[in-house]
């Protein structure tokens, strides 16, 4: 609730701010969603018996991981090019 109404009482430089730092906890989280997908898919195509004990987890992450990573990837470019355009509108003298 504080940083919307700093965002609005400023709407300055501190949006720029706010927007530019919460992309970097989403951009961390796409890359750590991607990765242990990638790695969920390693394990479970070279490691058999590993896969036939977790099939569920296994499934569950299939579906999960990706879908998380192509989420906060989504969110990441939407507060990256907000923080951009916010920029660009200061720089243009408007709010």
């Amino acid at each position: 609730m504080c940083i919307v109404f700093t965002m609005h009482v400023k709407a300055g430089r501190s949006r720029v701010v706010v927007l530019a730092v919460l992309t970097i906890p989403f951009a961390m989280a796409c890359v750590f969603f991607a990765y242990y997908a990638a790695r969920l898919a390693y394990v479970n195509i070279t490691a058999a018996d590993i896969a036939a004990h977790r099939q569920a987890g296994m499934y569950i992450g299939a579906i999960a991981f990706p879908a998380a990573s192509a989420l906060s990837g989504w969110l990441t470019f939407k507060l990256a090019r907000a923080a951009v355009r916010a920029v660009r509108r200061e720089e243009a003298g408007g709010l």
